[in-house]
């Protein structure tokens, strides 16, 4: 005979674990790509990121970085160089972002998060 007691207890216990029991966040790739279509950088991500854009050759005189998301789920970006020669893009999400320097300038790039 079946016992229907262990049959029931089985089928709540699957789903109380599939229910409570929180779930892994998906990865996903957040990858940087230069004007040409070349990667930059590229790392999993599970939230949002803070990308650093650094100049290399930055004379102090001012500009901007434009970081324009490829796969068009979020809006283009744009930030102002700071003297140092840096632009700080806080909170992208994963997804392929081209990234453009106004001055034309050699730069490097950094992914947190």
């Amino acid at each position: 005979m079946i016992d229907m007691r262990k049959i029931i207890s089985t089928v709540v216990c699957a789903c109380l674990i599939t229910c409570v029991v929180p779930r892994v966040a998906e990865a996903l790739d957040l990858r940087i790509v230069d004007a040409k279509g070349l990667i930059r950088a590229v790392r999993v991500v599970t939230d949002k990121s803070k990308v650093t854009v650094s100049v290399i050759d930055h004379m102090g005189v001012g500009g901007e970085c434009v970081a324009l998301n490829v796969d068009g789920i979020a809006s283009e970006r744009r930030e102002k160089l700071s003297p140092s020669g840096e632009c700080v893009f806080e909170g992208l999400v994963a997804g392929t972002w081209q990234v453009s320097v106004t001055s034309n300038s050699r730069w490097r790039v950094k992914i947190d998060g």
